[in-house]
């Protein structure tokens, strides 16, 4: 009996150990933004402040994620926006993933209606993912600022 207990410690300290190791580093969703914001120069956005405001314009919903920062356009005639995500876990990831390139073909769809000259940019654009978070940059600037985000992710 003596010998299982002390078996089955070691493998719960294994496992303790292996676990503490293997944690992904945590990133501040909203310092990222506002050190994308600063580095980018982008002035012109308003931030979704809330869970409610985010299942809104992305339906994402509040108990799949930890943590967000977004941007929208404070003009309707603009396309550029900025959503950075913490999912819960790997299947809320894929689901926010598949939500966010809904999102991508609406603003191209949409700009093909209202704004010809901005379809170009969003076609190179797309919703990246790196473990649990999931983002998408639309706007000019995307290839700077997925950078800057993946940079962040490491």
């Amino acid at each position: 009996m003596k010998r299982i207990l002390t078996v089955v410690t070691a493998a719960l300290l294994i496992l303790a150990i292996c676990t503490a190791c293997g944690s992904a580093k945590s990133a501040d969703l909203k310092a990222l933004m506002d050190e994308i914001n600063t580095a980018c120069g982008l002035t012109d956005m308003k931030a979704v402040e809330d869970a409610e405001s985010l299942n809104r314009y992305y339906q994402i919903e509040a108990d799949s994620i930890r943590q967000f920062a977004a941007e929208l356009p404070s003009s309707s005639k603009d396309f550029n926006e900025i959503i950075l995500i913490e999912a819960v876990d790997e299947n809320a990831a894929a689901q926010i993933k598949t939500l966010l390139d809904a999102r991508l073909r609406s603003q191209l769809s949409n700009a093909k209606s209202y704004s010809a000259e901005q379809v170009g940019m969003i076609e190179s654009c797309e919703t990246k993912q790196s473990g649990n978070y999931v983002y998408l940059v639309i706007g000019e600037k995307h290839d700077e600022i997925d950078a800057t985000i993946a940079e962040a992710l490491k």
